[in-house]
């Protein structure tokens, strides 16, 4: 029998891990093992293609693999075998494709969800017949915020063994948004993505992490994230940037469906009137997205600017960035440098 092997999984995330990281036999055995598992119940796999063209000594460590519409990823690293699995029948979220979507068994259809449920209990009980096993299938349901912090609390090795959970020791880590000190249990606010406040109730987790619960929700915010006072107008909601890229989108619908006049009022509401300007990077010879996050070599998909944000984001970067206007018009800070200099002159 095998050295005892712990299983780590999460939503379509299988981790195996054993405790020696210096068994030459976990290769063949495991690896080797559930590859060939996988081929018997029906799955194609073989290997990475840009693991093997970019990091060809790695590559034997790689493995892809498909089986209906099913597509997995299996990854050796030393004393850890990894296996990720996804589908592509859900609309696209993340840029990179439907590997990196979070809740990937939430978004797979009814039957492919049991489709990867049966495959999970296969290798679990294939796993204890060649070693002891520990771990079990996580939950259907998630568990309660309280009762996922005490599970967390449980596991972690961190914590003060006296007291059964971690103790921040660095005031930094405890010092809120608004200055003041962060105590264990205590009454917080904070804005949730979509620029509300929300009120709930904050547990120390690690370094400046906390645990914020809010009713059924379960957040993990930075304590430069949390305020001890409450917010003046709790009804306030601060959401420009997202708003912004409501706009844009709506707007590069607009034209894509040739809708100019619904496209020019997006224009007004999106640069109060003026002139759109793009922002280049040099460095990535692409262009801004929206809210200077993210990059997008199709003119049509980047950013909308006025020039005086432009502007101000190419003086911020001068060695990397330029702005490109109408008419061709582009704006550098070499040039509107040695431009202010001539007019000195």
């Amino acid at each position: 029998m095998r050295a005892p092997i712990e299983l780590r999984m999460h939503d379509t995330h299988i981790g195996i891990w054993q405790a020696s990281a210096h068994d030459p036999s976990f290769r063949d055995e495991v690896y080797g093992g559930l590859i060939r598992l996988m081929r018997a119940r029906g799955w194609t796999i073989g290997q990475d293609p840009h693991t093997r063209r970019h990091y060809a000594c790695l590559s034997p460590n790689h493995r892809l693999g498909r089986k209906g519409d099913l597509r997995c990823s299996i990854q050796l690293a030393g004393r850890s075998i990894t296996v990720e699995v996804w589908a592509e029948t859900w609309p696209l979220v993340h840029s990179n494709g439907h590997r990196y979507d979070f809740d990937k068994l939430q978004r797979m259809t009814y039957l492919d969800r049991l489709r990867f449920l049966l495959e999970r209990r296969h290798i679990a009980a294939w796993l204890r017949t060649i070693a002891p096993v520990t771990g079990a299938e996580p939950p259907r349901k998630p568990l309660p915020p309280m009762d996922t912090i005490a599970r967390e609390y449980r596991t972690s090795w961190h914590k003060d063994k006296a007291i059964g959970r971690p103790v921040c020791t660095d005031d930094r880590n405890r010092t809120s948004a608004d200055g003041a000190l962060l105590e264990h249990g205590q009454t917080v606010w904070m804005r949730d993505r979509s620029g509300r406040w929300i009120r709930g109730q904050a547990f120390y987790r690690i370094n400046n992490v906390w645990f914020m619960v809010a009713g059924s929700d379960l957040h993990y915010p930075g304590c430069f994230q949390l305020y001890a006072k409450a917010p003046a107008d709790p009804r306030e909601k601060r959401n420009a940037r997202l708003a912004r890229e409501r706009l844009e989108a709506e707007h590069r619908k607009a034209v894509a469906n040739h809708r100019y006049r619904r496209a020019e009022i997006l224009h007004r509401l999106i640069c109060e009137g003026t002139a759109v300007w793009r922002i280049w990077s040099r460095k990535n010879d692409a262009w801004y997205r929206t809210g200077c996050a993210g990059y997008t070599t199709d003119r049509s998909t980047a950013g909308l600017y006025t020039r005086a944000e432009a502007e101000a984001e190419v003086r911020r970067v001068p060695h990397n960035l330029e702005a490109h206007g109408p008419d061709g018009a582009v704006f550098r800070v070499e040039a509107a440098r040695h431009a202010e200099a001539e007019h000195a002159a």
